[in-house]
């Protein structure tokens, strides 16, 4: 499979893969650090006051994490010079939202040293935004541990494009314990906001409404090409809503998985059925999908670690052998970003105003402010690994 396929806000899993809580508790920090939620939610809040489409970010930085290995902050670690990890996978290049997560693991390693894992950080920001930006408040029990291993390849192989058959779709998600119906509103909610790159739009792959197409066809030709943005809801790009319905039904929305959702025989009538129940009812279903994703095989107990610094493990397995050599086409500037978040300045385009914006973001997948760029699979299974 193309390592260079771009990547939806949710992606597949290559095999069946099962939901761990059995170990985490909503109250796991209620001794050794009574804080800790409260750290979290101070910091989310500071961000997206600054930026409202932090949400967009974390919630795309949270996918691409639990879908390629499981919730287990893998996507976290840096790359070495002879070592590759999941953060410089083709799909993840333009994921951003790093420097929130290390913001607030300074914080609680100030107040309380070793003990919250970073894969806790990245499931309690993520809903923290997520309220933030008009979405539901639901529950995230916490007890995770950070994972010992970051394979590129985890994310390379298992994170799909944007024009896979909704058969194909579906029965991954149904492979890895969701049904259609969790499917169509982890899509919905993480597609109701964010942005899309001009590139990755294909008005003619499956209908679009004229108008629409005329305004995607209008911002999105000639030179906007390769530089311009598309809001996913033209209406309200930050805010989470059950709006993916209506935009999709009247076939405008840029991805086109999303227009095909609207048409399947399968899953054309979920989103007519969801369309006409009220906004709490869709609120309400999309923050449980969101709590069975968050603990997509967790790691807990006394497996892994919790790591001092989300982007390196506490103890680097030394090399005794032969050197790996890296096989990458990721550009030295992308990775030099990539700890502090891997912000870029973009043009900007939204279908209504066509205004620019220097920071442009999406809830993930393709949906992103930043560009994903053609990329080579690594060889061999490069893992980074603590023991």
């Amino acid at each position: 499979m193309d390592a260079c396929r771009l990547v939806l806000v949710l992606g597949l899993l290559a095999a069946a893969a099962p939901l761990a809580a059995a170990d985490l508790a909503p109250d796991f920090y209620k001794e050794s650090c009574p804080d800790a939620e409260k750290i979290v939610a101070g910091v989310i809040e500071k961000k997206m006051k600054d930026d409202p489409g932090t949400a967009a970010g974390l919630l795309r930085l949270l996918f691409h994490d639990c879908f390629a290995n499981g919730c287990d902050a893998s996507i976290l670690i840096d790359p070495l010079s002879n070592q590759s990890s999941e953060k410089e996978a083709g799909p993840n290049i333009s994921v951003r939202g790093y420097d929130i997560i290390d913001e607030a693991k300074k914080e609680l390693e100030a107040k309380c040293p070793n003990t919250v894992s970073c894969a806790d950080i990245i499931s309690l920001a993520t809903r923290d935004s997520v309220k933030l930006a008009g979405g539901p408040d639901y529950a995230v029990p916490t007890g995770r541990r950070d994972s010992l291993v970051s394979n590129r390849e985890e994310s390379d192989d298992n994170l799909p494009g944007p024009d896979i058959p909704v058969p194909q779709v579906t029965a991954d998600f149904v492979k890895a314990g969701f049904t259609a119906e969790e499917m169509v509103l982890l899509l919905a909610g993480g597609h109701s906001i964010g942005k899309v790159r001009c590139i990755f739009i294909e008005p003619d792959a499956s209908p679009m409404e004229a108008g629409y197409h005329a305004s995607i066809s209008k911002l999105c030709d000639g030179p906007n090409r390769d530089t311009g943005f598309v809001n996913m809801d033209q209406s309200n790009p930050n805010v989470v809503d059950n709006s993916f319905f209506a935009n999709a039904i009247a076939e405008k929305m840029p991805l086109t998985l999303d227009r095909l959702l609207a048409i399947d025989e399968k899953t054309g009538p979920l989103l007519k059925d969801m369309l006409n129940k009220p906004k709490e009812d869709f609120a309400s279903a999309f923050g449980k999908a969101m709590e069975k994703l968050t603990v997509l095989k967790a790691i807990t107990g006394k497996d892994g670690e919790v790591r001092k610094l989300c982007n390196e493990f506490n103890n680097p397995m030394s090399s005794d052998g032969p050197s790996v050599i890296r096989i990458s086409s990721v550009d030295p500037e992308d990775l030099d970003g990539l700890a502090a978040g891997n912000k870029q300045q973009q043009v900007s385009s939204t279908v209504s105003q066509g205004h620019k914006d220097a920071q442009p973001e999406a809830a993930g997948g393709k949906a992103d402010g930043n560009a994903e760029k053609p990329h080579k699979k690594a060889s061999g299974k490069h893992k980074l690994r603590s023991d």
